[in-house]
Protein backbone atom coordinates (compact mmCIF):
# COMPACT_ATOMS: atom_id res chain seq x y z
CA UNK A 1 0.00 0.00 0.00
CA UNK A 2 1.45 3.37 -1.13
CA UNK A 3 1.45 6.14 1.68
CA UNK A 4 3.92 8.66 -0.49
CA UNK A 5 5.87 9.15 -3.60
CA UNK A 6 8.34 11.95 -4.21
CA UNK A 7 10.52 12.92 -6.64
CA UNK A 8 13.20 15.65 -7.29
CA UNK A 9 15.09 17.00 -10.12
CA UNK A 10 13.10 14.44 -13.07
CA UNK A 11 12.66 16.29 -16.27
CA UNK A 12 10.32 19.14 -15.83
CA UNK A 13 10.28 18.48 -11.95
CA UNK A 14 13.12 20.85 -10.77
CA UNK A 15 12.33 20.86 -7.04
CA UNK A 16 10.82 18.21 -4.87
CA UNK A 17 7.36 17.45 -5.32
CA UNK A 18 5.05 15.06 -3.15
CA UNK A 19 1.62 12.75 -3.85
CA UNK A 20 0.66 11.73 -0.88
CA UNK A 21 -1.69 9.15 -0.34
CA UNK A 22 -2.35 9.52 3.02
CA UNK A 23 -5.68 10.81 4.20
CA UNK A 24 -6.30 14.39 5.85
CA UNK A 25 -8.57 15.09 8.83
CA UNK A 26 -11.42 15.84 6.35
CA UNK A 27 -14.35 13.38 7.23
CA UNK A 28 -16.10 13.60 3.75
CA UNK A 29 -16.07 9.99 1.88
CA UNK A 30 -15.15 8.12 4.37
CA UNK A 31 -15.76 5.50 2.11
CA UNK A 32 -12.93 6.20 0.12
CA UNK A 33 -10.21 5.90 3.17
CA UNK A 34 -8.52 2.74 4.19
CA UNK A 35 -8.47 3.00 7.51
CA UNK A 36 -5.57 1.04 9.45
CA UNK A 37 -4.21 0.97 12.76
CA UNK A 38 -1.97 3.22 12.69
CA UNK A 39 -2.60 5.29 9.27
CA UNK A 40 -5.29 6.13 6.47
CA UNK A 41 -5.07 6.05 3.31
CA UNK A 42 -6.59 7.24 0.23
CA UNK A 43 -8.07 4.68 -2.82
CA UNK A 44 -7.59 6.94 -5.17
CA UNK A 45 -5.86 9.82 -6.48
CA UNK A 46 -6.70 12.17 -9.94
CA UNK A 47 -4.22 14.24 -11.26
CA UNK A 48 -5.20 17.37 -13.32
CA UNK A 49 -3.24 19.55 -15.55
CA UNK A 50 -3.28 21.29 -19.02
CA UNK A 51 -1.39 19.21 -22.04
CA UNK A 52 2.77 19.39 -21.46
CA UNK A 53 2.77 20.73 -17.77
CA UNK A 54 4.34 17.26 -16.76
CA UNK A 55 1.89 15.03 -15.54
CA UNK A 56 3.24 12.16 -17.42
CA UNK A 57 6.58 13.54 -16.21
CA UNK A 58 4.95 12.61 -12.76
CA UNK A 59 4.60 9.03 -13.94
CA UNK A 60 7.51 8.48 -15.73
CA UNK A 61 9.54 9.95 -12.50
CA UNK A 62 7.88 6.87 -10.79
CA UNK A 63 8.05 4.66 -13.36
CA UNK A 64 11.46 5.30 -13.47
CA UNK A 65 12.25 4.46 -9.50
CA UNK A 66 10.75 1.04 -10.42
CA UNK A 67 12.67 0.19 -12.84
CA UNK A 68 16.05 1.26 -11.81
CA UNK A 69 15.00 -0.57 -8.67
CA UNK A 70 14.06 -3.77 -10.39
CA UNK A 71 16.75 -4.07 -12.98
CA UNK A 72 19.14 -2.62 -10.42
CA UNK A 73 20.89 -6.64 -9.97
CA UNK A 74 21.03 -7.25 -14.08
CA UNK A 75 22.92 -4.07 -14.56
CA UNK A 76 26.76 -4.73 -15.38
CA UNK A 77 29.76 -2.99 -13.89
CA UNK A 78 30.21 0.82 -15.39
CA UNK A 79 26.86 0.56 -17.26
CA UNK A 80 24.99 3.87 -17.14
CA UNK A 81 21.77 4.54 -15.04
CA UNK A 82 19.72 4.80 -18.52
CA UNK A 83 16.30 5.63 -16.58
CA UNK A 84 17.88 8.93 -14.68
CA UNK A 85 17.21 11.95 -16.69
CA UNK A 86 17.66 15.35 -14.29
CA UNK A 87 15.74 18.83 -15.11
CA UNK A 88 17.88 20.14 -18.03
CA UNK A 89 17.17 24.04 -17.63
CA UNK A 90 19.77 24.64 -15.23
CA UNK A 91 23.64 23.97 -15.13
CA UNK A 92 23.38 22.91 -11.47
CA UNK A 93 20.50 20.53 -12.00
CA UNK A 94 22.01 19.06 -14.76
CA UNK A 95 24.55 17.79 -12.69
CA UNK A 96 23.28 17.10 -9.53
CA UNK A 97 21.65 13.62 -8.52
CA UNK A 98 17.50 12.90 -9.34
CA UNK A 99 15.92 11.60 -6.30
CA UNK A 100 13.01 9.62 -5.71
CA UNK A 101 11.64 8.25 -2.49
CA UNK A 102 8.80 5.95 -1.28
CA UNK A 103 6.56 4.97 1.36
CA UNK A 104 4.74 2.36 1.60
CA UNK A 105 3.31 -0.75 3.97
CA UNK A 106 4.88 -4.26 2.65
CA UNK A 107 3.23 -7.21 2.73
CA UNK A 108 4.35 -8.42 6.38
CA UNK A 109 2.60 -5.14 7.67
CA UNK A 110 5.29 -2.66 8.31
CA UNK A 111 5.92 0.60 6.86
CA UNK A 112 8.99 1.56 4.94
CA UNK A 113 10.79 4.20 3.52
CA UNK A 114 13.04 3.95 1.28
CA UNK A 115 14.31 6.42 -1.09
CA UNK A 116 18.08 6.89 -3.41
CA UNK A 117 19.68 9.95 -5.61
CA UNK A 118 21.79 9.01 -8.69
CA UNK A 119 23.53 10.54 -11.01
CA UNK A 120 24.04 8.59 -14.82
CA UNK A 121 26.63 6.45 -13.75
CA UNK A 122 26.31 6.02 -10.02
CA UNK A 123 24.27 5.95 -6.81
CA UNK A 124 24.75 8.67 -4.57
CA UNK A 125 22.69 8.08 -1.58
CA UNK A 126 19.93 5.19 -0.79
CA UNK A 127 18.23 4.68 2.44
CA UNK A 128 15.83 2.30 3.87
CA UNK A 129 14.01 2.64 8.00
CA UNK A 130 11.03 0.73 8.77
CA UNK A 131 8.58 1.30 11.29
CA UNK A 132 8.33 -1.84 13.86
CA UNK A 133 7.23 0.68 16.61
CA UNK A 134 5.63 4.39 16.62
CA UNK A 135 9.52 5.74 15.91
CA UNK A 136 11.27 4.52 12.03
CA UNK A 137 14.56 2.47 12.49
CA UNK A 138 17.51 2.81 10.37
CA UNK A 139 17.92 -0.61 8.39
CA UNK A 140 20.65 1.12 6.39
CA UNK A 141 21.87 4.10 4.97
CA UNK A 142 24.43 5.03 2.36
CA UNK A 143 26.61 8.11 0.86
CA UNK A 144 27.99 7.24 -2.59
CA UNK A 145 30.22 3.88 -1.34
CA UNK A 146 30.25 4.38 2.07
CA UNK A 147 27.19 2.43 4.35
CA UNK A 148 25.71 2.98 7.86
CA UNK A 149 24.05 -0.02 9.36
CA UNK A 150 22.46 -0.16 13.24
CA UNK A 151 23.97 -2.70 15.20
CA UNK A 152 20.86 -5.18 14.92
CA UNK A 153 21.21 -5.41 11.11
CA UNK A 154 24.83 -4.66 10.72
CA UNK A 155 26.04 -8.62 10.70
CA UNK A 156 23.56 -9.41 8.22
CA UNK A 157 24.02 -6.46 6.30
CA UNK A 158 27.74 -5.38 5.69
CA UNK A 159 29.46 -8.50 4.36
CA UNK A 160 26.84 -7.68 0.99
CA UNK A 161 28.66 -4.48 0.88
CA UNK A 162 31.52 -5.89 -1.05
CA UNK A 163 28.96 -7.58 -3.28
CA UNK A 164 27.52 -4.16 -4.53
CA UNK A 165 29.01 -1.50 -6.76
CA UNK A 166 28.87 2.04 -7.03
CA UNK A 167 26.02 2.15 -10.12
CA UNK A 168 23.85 -0.61 -8.21
CA UNK A 169 21.08 -0.19 -5.58
CA UNK A 170 21.83 -1.96 -2.15
CA UNK A 171 18.49 -2.76 -1.42
CA UNK A 172 18.83 -4.89 -4.89
CA UNK A 173 21.88 -6.87 -4.15
CA UNK A 174 21.07 -7.59 -0.69
CA UNK A 175 18.03 -9.07 -1.37
CA UNK A 176 19.69 -11.08 -3.88
CA UNK A 177 22.41 -12.54 -1.58
CA UNK A 178 19.57 -13.56 0.51
CA UNK A 179 19.22 -10.76 3.06
CA UNK A 180 16.29 -10.56 5.02
CA UNK A 181 15.39 -7.33 6.73
CA UNK A 182 15.30 -5.90 2.59
CA UNK A 183 13.61 -8.55 1.55
CA UNK A 184 9.70 -7.64 1.76
CA UNK A 185 10.35 -3.59 0.71
CA UNK A 186 12.07 -5.02 -2.67
CA UNK A 187 9.02 -7.81 -3.06
CA UNK A 188 6.50 -4.99 -2.67
CA UNK A 189 8.22 -2.15 -4.88
CA UNK A 190 9.09 -5.03 -7.68
CA UNK A 191 5.40 -6.70 -7.07
CA UNK A 192 3.05 -4.72 -5.37
CA UNK A 193 3.02 -1.10 -7.55
CA UNK A 194 2.83 -0.82 -11.41
CA UNK A 195 2.73 1.73 -14.00
CA UNK A 196 0.57 2.16 -17.06
CA UNK A 197 0.51 4.33 -20.14
CA UNK A 198 -3.22 3.55 -21.59
CA UNK A 199 -2.57 5.34 -24.36
CA UNK A 200 0.13 3.33 -25.33
CA UNK A 201 -1.19 -0.02 -27.15
CA UNK A 202 2.02 -2.01 -27.39
CA UNK A 203 2.93 -1.38 -23.71
CA UNK A 204 -0.53 -2.09 -22.65
CA UNK A 205 -0.44 -5.69 -24.79
CA UNK A 206 2.76 -6.24 -23.11
CA UNK A 207 1.31 -5.99 -19.75
CA UNK A 208 -2.21 -7.45 -20.14
CA UNK A 209 -1.22 -10.38 -22.70
CA UNK A 210 -0.31 -12.57 -20.07
CA UNK A 211 -3.13 -12.01 -17.29
CA UNK A 212 -5.24 -12.45 -20.34
CA UNK A 213 -3.64 -15.61 -20.89
CA UNK A 214 -2.66 -17.02 -17.69
CA UNK A 215 -6.45 -16.22 -15.97
CA UNK A 216 -8.42 -16.91 -19.37
CA UNK A 217 -11.59 -17.75 -16.78
CA UNK A 218 -14.92 -17.21 -16.63
CA UNK A 219 -14.37 -15.13 -13.59
CA UNK A 220 -12.03 -12.57 -15.90
CA UNK A 221 -14.35 -12.98 -18.82
CA UNK A 222 -17.18 -11.60 -16.95
CA UNK A 223 -15.31 -9.33 -15.26
CA UNK A 224 -14.34 -7.80 -18.66
CA UNK A 225 -17.66 -8.42 -20.65
CA UNK A 226 -19.47 -6.42 -17.69
CA UNK A 227 -16.87 -3.70 -17.61
CA UNK A 228 -17.63 -3.60 -21.75
CA UNK A 229 -21.56 -3.93 -21.04
CA UNK A 230 -20.96 -0.64 -18.39
CA UNK A 231 -19.53 1.33 -21.60
CA UNK A 232 -22.47 0.01 -23.81
CA UNK A 233 -20.21 -1.88 -25.93
CA UNK A 234 -21.68 -5.02 -27.33
CA UNK A 235 -19.10 -7.58 -27.04
CA UNK A 236 -20.51 -10.64 -25.40
CA UNK A 237 -17.49 -12.73 -25.36
CA UNK A 238 -13.78 -13.19 -26.04
CA UNK A 239 -11.55 -15.75 -27.32
CA UNK A 240 -7.95 -15.77 -26.84
CA UNK A 241 -5.69 -18.25 -28.65
CA UNK A 242 -1.27 -18.03 -28.91
CA UNK A 243 1.48 -19.18 -31.02
CA UNK A 244 5.05 -18.00 -31.48
CA UNK A 245 6.81 -14.70 -32.52
CA UNK A 246 10.35 -14.85 -33.76
CA UNK A 247 12.31 -12.89 -31.30
CA UNK A 248 12.35 -9.90 -33.93
CA UNK A 249 9.07 -9.47 -33.56
CA UNK A 250 8.78 -10.31 -29.66
CA UNK A 251 11.07 -6.88 -29.99
CA UNK A 252 8.46 -5.08 -31.20
CA UNK A 253 5.86 -5.47 -29.06
CA UNK A 254 7.72 -4.17 -26.50
CA UNK A 255 7.66 -0.69 -24.81
CA UNK A 256 10.83 1.15 -25.88
CA UNK A 257 12.50 1.09 -22.11
CA UNK A 258 12.51 -2.78 -22.07
CA UNK A 259 13.81 -3.30 -25.41
CA UNK A 260 17.28 -3.12 -24.47
CA UNK A 261 16.92 -5.58 -21.43
CA UNK A 262 15.32 -7.98 -24.30
CA UNK A 263 17.41 -7.96 -26.71
CA UNK A 264 19.92 -9.34 -24.89
CA UNK A 265 18.03 -12.53 -24.45
CA UNK A 266 19.22 -15.56 -26.78
CA UNK A 267 16.98 -15.06 -30.01
CA UNK A 268 14.37 -17.64 -30.02
CA UNK A 269 10.14 -18.43 -30.40
CA UNK A 270 8.12 -16.35 -28.09
CA UNK A 271 4.73 -16.53 -26.96
CA UNK A 272 1.96 -14.36 -29.20
CA UNK A 273 -1.27 -13.35 -27.77
CA UNK A 274 -3.99 -12.81 -30.26
CA UNK A 275 -7.75 -12.00 -28.90
CA UNK A 276 -10.85 -12.15 -31.06
CA UNK A 277 -14.08 -10.23 -29.48
CA UNK A 278 -17.38 -11.84 -30.07
CA UNK A 279 -20.54 -9.72 -31.61
CA UNK A 280 -23.97 -10.95 -31.16
CA UNK A 281 -25.98 -9.24 -33.87
CA UNK A 282 -29.46 -9.18 -34.85
CA UNK A 283 -30.99 -9.19 -38.45
CA UNK A 284 -34.22 -10.07 -39.81
CA UNK A 285 -35.11 -10.87 -36.68
CA UNK A 286 -32.52 -13.61 -36.17
CA UNK A 287 -29.55 -13.05 -33.60
CA UNK A 288 -25.98 -14.58 -35.51
CA UNK A 289 -22.71 -14.13 -33.77
CA UNK A 290 -20.02 -12.25 -35.43
CA UNK A 291 -16.09 -11.95 -34.32
CA UNK A 292 -13.56 -9.46 -34.51
CA UNK A 293 -9.87 -8.99 -34.22
CA UNK A 294 -9.37 -6.70 -31.08
CA UNK A 295 -7.21 -4.33 -32.75
CA UNK A 296 -10.63 -4.10 -35.60
CA UNK A 297 -12.79 -2.40 -32.20
CA UNK A 298 -12.47 1.60 -31.41
CA UNK A 299 -9.19 2.44 -29.40
CA UNK A 300 -11.53 2.61 -26.74
CA UNK A 301 -12.68 -0.32 -26.78
CA UNK A 302 -9.18 -1.81 -26.98
CA UNK A 303 -8.33 0.76 -24.02
CA UNK A 304 -10.51 -0.28 -21.71
CA UNK A 305 -10.40 -4.14 -23.12
CA UNK A 306 -6.18 -4.10 -21.99
CA UNK A 307 -7.20 -2.82 -18.60
CA UNK A 308 -9.99 -4.93 -17.33
CA UNK A 309 -7.35 -7.90 -16.40
CA UNK A 310 -5.34 -5.49 -14.50
CA UNK A 311 -7.80 -3.80 -12.29
CA UNK A 312 -9.00 -6.94 -12.00
CA UNK A 313 -5.67 -8.58 -10.58
CA UNK A 314 -5.23 -5.20 -8.33
CA UNK A 315 -8.63 -5.76 -6.96
CA UNK A 316 -7.24 -9.19 -6.27
CA UNK A 317 -3.75 -8.82 -4.62
CA UNK A 318 -4.33 -4.75 -3.57
CA UNK A 319 -2.08 -3.73 -6.41
CA UNK A 320 -1.30 -0.06 -6.53
CA UNK A 321 -2.21 0.99 -10.07
CA UNK A 322 -0.80 4.18 -11.87
CA UNK A 323 -2.32 4.73 -14.96
CA UNK A 324 -1.64 7.90 -17.44
CA UNK A 325 -3.55 9.37 -19.63
CA UNK A 326 -6.30 7.50 -18.09
CA UNK A 327 -9.17 8.52 -19.93
CA UNK A 328 -7.96 7.97 -23.40
CA UNK A 329 -10.80 7.52 -25.45
CA UNK A 330 -13.08 6.73 -22.30
CA UNK A 331 -16.26 8.32 -22.15
CA UNK A 332 -16.24 10.62 -18.87
CA UNK A 333 -19.60 8.70 -17.20
CA UNK A 334 -16.99 5.25 -17.33
CA UNK A 335 -13.92 6.87 -16.31
CA UNK A 336 -15.83 8.14 -13.38
CA UNK A 337 -17.60 4.40 -12.54
CA UNK A 338 -13.41 2.89 -12.89
CA UNK A 339 -12.82 5.48 -10.12
CA UNK A 340 -15.95 4.76 -7.94
CA UNK A 341 -14.93 1.34 -8.11
CA UNK A 342 -11.41 1.55 -6.38
CA UNK A 343 -13.65 3.63 -3.83
CA UNK A 344 -16.26 1.16 -3.36
CA UNK A 345 -15.15 -1.21 0.02
CA UNK A 346 -17.63 -3.64 -1.77
CA UNK A 347 -16.11 -3.90 -5.28
CA UNK A 348 -12.24 -3.43 -3.57
CA UNK A 349 -11.99 -5.34 -0.92
CA UNK A 350 -8.11 -5.80 -1.54
CA UNK A 351 -7.60 -1.87 -0.76
CA UNK A 352 -5.82 -1.66 -4.22
CA UNK A 353 -5.25 1.64 -4.94
CA UNK A 354 -5.12 3.80 -8.06
CA UNK A 355 -3.30 6.60 -8.85
CA UNK A 356 -4.40 8.25 -12.63
CA UNK A 357 -3.89 11.43 -14.70
CA UNK A 358 -7.11 12.72 -16.13
CA UNK A 359 -9.13 15.47 -18.16
CA UNK A 360 -12.34 14.02 -17.00
CA UNK A 361 -13.73 17.26 -15.69
CA UNK A 362 -16.93 15.35 -13.78
CA UNK A 363 -14.11 13.55 -11.63
CA UNK A 364 -13.81 17.59 -10.11
CA UNK A 365 -16.69 17.04 -7.54
CA UNK A 366 -16.63 17.06 -3.90
CA UNK A 367 -20.31 15.16 -4.29
CA UNK A 368 -17.47 12.17 -5.42
CA UNK A 369 -13.74 12.90 -4.55
CA UNK A 370 -12.47 14.05 -1.10
CA UNK A 371 -10.27 17.38 -1.60
CA UNK A 372 -7.10 15.28 -0.81
CA UNK A 373 -8.07 13.25 -4.10
CA UNK A 374 -7.43 16.00 -6.04
CA UNK A 375 -4.39 16.85 -7.50
CA UNK A 376 -2.81 19.24 -10.04
CA UNK A 377 0.04 19.74 -11.89
CA UNK A 378 0.87 23.01 -13.31
CA UNK A 379 4.57 24.49 -15.68
CA UNK A 380 5.73 27.83 -15.40
CA UNK A 381 6.97 28.57 -18.79
CA UNK A 382 9.04 31.26 -18.02
CA UNK A 383 11.45 28.46 -15.95
CA UNK A 384 10.33 25.11 -17.29
CA UNK A 385 9.46 24.33 -13.93
CA UNK A 386 6.03 21.69 -13.34
CA UNK A 387 4.50 22.35 -9.40
CA UNK A 388 2.18 19.70 -7.86
CA UNK A 389 -0.15 20.29 -5.57
CA UNK A 390 -3.37 19.02 -3.70
CA UNK A 391 -6.72 21.03 -3.50
CA UNK A 392 -6.66 20.43 0.03
CA UNK A 393 -4.36 22.99 -0.04
CA UNK A 394 -6.75 25.71 -1.03
CA UNK A 395 -9.95 25.87 1.42
CA UNK A 396 -12.81 25.06 -0.57
CA UNK A 397 -16.24 24.10 0.69
CA UNK A 398 -17.91 21.04 -0.13
CA UNK A 399 -20.46 23.01 -1.86
CA UNK A 400 -18.20 24.36 -3.86
CA UNK A 401 -18.34 24.17 -7.97
CA UNK A 402 -14.56 22.64 -7.88
CA UNK A 403 -15.21 21.80 -11.90
CA UNK A 404 -16.22 25.24 -12.38
CA UNK A 405 -13.52 27.01 -10.55
CA UNK A 406 -10.77 24.55 -12.29
CA UNK A 407 -11.79 26.08 -15.50
CA UNK A 408 -12.04 29.53 -14.69
CA UNK A 409 -8.55 29.21 -13.73
CA UNK A 410 -8.53 29.53 -9.83
CA UNK A 411 -5.95 26.41 -9.35
CA UNK A 412 -3.96 27.37 -12.43
CA UNK A 413 -3.28 24.04 -14.50
CA UNK A 414 -5.28 24.75 -17.60
CA UNK A 415 -4.19 26.14 -20.82
CA UNK A 416 -3.44 29.94 -21.25
CA UNK A 417 -5.50 29.97 -24.56
CA UNK A 418 -5.45 33.29 -26.19
CA UNK A 419 -8.05 33.74 -28.58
Amino acid sequence: MLIQFSVENYKSIKDRVVVSMEASADKEHQENVISLEKDKVLKSIAVFGANASGKSNLFSALTAALLTIRESSMIQVGQPLRHIVPFMFSDQSTNSPTCFELVFIASDGLKYVYGFSALHQRVTSEYLHVYKTAKASLVFERTNDEFTFTSVYEKELKPVVSRNTSNKLFLATATTWNCISTREPLLWLANGINTYNSSNREEMIYVSGPLLEKDGTQSLKSFTTSLLHKADINISDFKITTGENTHEQFLQTLPNELKPIFSALPPGPHKKLEVETMHVIEEDGKTKMYSLDLLEESIGTINLFLLSPVIKRAFETGEVVCIDEFDTSLHPLLVLYIVQLFNNPLHNKANAQLIISSHTTELLDLSIMRRDQLYFIDKNNRTGVSDLYSLDEYSERTRTDIRKAYLLGRYDAIPNIEY
